[in-house]
């Protein structure tokens, strides 16, 4: 109840900022039209952060152990953003209303679950990009119980599939590759609990591979997961968007951002537990310590299973963004396919490495 609170003061805070400024971030500094590919000391570029003020960031998921969120906590903590002269303001949310907030410039950089929740976002006019993609392989699944008669797409045809608020367009997507349509299955929309699954209601659900199947095995239930990106709907997750109008204005404020977060990525992977118990000391709400403990266990998995190898982490590609850009064109939730250019800019993560090393000023 708290967090949800903490959006609506949000809300009414972005309002009445709305009323009183007219989006100063472009006005608040001159200090990154400079050109950033000139060379500039560590002081600096901590100078120029410096009077850049207050990034706002909103996380994807309140506090939940998932990147980016765990790395931007962790960078705040264990004070790199401060090393770097930058002023972040974190503030927990839902990646759904992040994507509004930094489309109106009343945020700044903020989580988004998928390029997908980017690329709808631009596909209404909103002026954001995906600047980083920690997960090059992605979490969400489908559901079956492990006796079940289900094992691929086609398996599927005439059985109930239970989804939480519209069925994923990447499972739209896995359907239609397979040679199937939506109008194949029933789908019906659930609550949270994912026992439902248990009681025979639906045949399938949708899930996070690193949540709903613990969930259930921690209950008892033998459940087993269905990938989409096994049939041809791969997917990807973690991603950092920036509002356009606040990265072109302060390229090196952004380049720094990733900076600090790519540091507090190496703490992150080497250290769960006391990375989990910032995240709960964070949190107004009761935390669920042994299931983000899971959650960022798995995630960290794929993010190592699925980096590139040539790359830091958060590197994305074109070939990540383009099929996510399909996908959502094929299950008919964007009206055109759009350009890699219109929704991702990889120019501040190709910044802050060489080669797989990371450039720490």
């Amino acid at each position: 109840m708290k967090q949800t609170m903490t959006i609506l003061a949000l809300s009414l805070l972005l309002f009445m900022a709305a009323c009183s400024d007219g989006g100063n971030n472009t006005n608040r500094t001159e200090q990154n039209n400079a050109n950033t590919n000139v060379d500039l000391t560590a002081e600096e570029r901590k100078a120029l952060n410096e009077a850049v003020g207050e990034i706002t960031y909103i996380t994807g998921f309140y506090y939940a152990a998932s990147p980016p969120d765990i790395e931007v906590v962790l960078a705040d903590e264990l004070g790199y953003f401060e090393e770097l002269g930058l002023n972040v303001k974190i503030i927990p949310g839902l990646d759904a209303e992040g994507m509004k907030f930094l489309a109106a410039n009343k945020a700044q950089i903020a989580s988004a679950g998928t390029p997908s929740q980017v690329i709808q976002a631009v596909s209404n006019g909103a002026g954001i990009s995906g600047i980083a993609t920690f997960g090059a392989e992605g979490t969400s699944a489908l559901l079956v119980m492990n006796d079940s008669d289900i094992y691929k797409p086609a398996d599927l045809k005439g059985k109930t599939i239970g989804y939480h608020g519209a069925l994923p367009a990447n499972l739209i997507a896995m359907l239609q590759y397979n040679g199937m349509d939506v109008s194949d299955v029933k789908g019906v929309n659930v609550g949270y609990d994912p026992t439902i699954l248990a009681s025979g209601q639906i045949d399938a659900l949708t899930v996070y591979k690193s949540n709903e199947p613990y969930q259930m095995e921690l209950l008892g239930h033998d459940v087993r997961v269905i990938d989409p990106g096994e049939f041809g709907a791969e997917t990807s997750f973690g991603v950092l968007a920036v509002n356009n109008e606040f990265a072109a204005a302060n390229p090196a404020t952004v380049e720094d951002f990733l900076r600090a977060v790519a540091k507090a990525h190496e703490y992150a992977i080497t250290n769960i537990d006391e990375s989990i118990a910032v995240l709960a000391s964070r949190s107004d709400s009761v935390y669920d310590i042994p299931t983000e403990t899971n959650r960022w266990k798995v995630e960290s998995e794929l993010l190592e299973k699925a980096k590139d190898a040539a790359h830091g982490i958060g590197w994305q590609t074109d070939e990540q963004w383009n099929r996510e850009i399909k996908m959502l064109f094929d299950a008919k939730v964007i009206a055109k396919q759009l350009t890699v250019d219109e929704v991702m800019n990889n120019s501040f993560i190709d910044a802050i490495y060489n080669d797989t090393e990371l450039i720490w000023p």
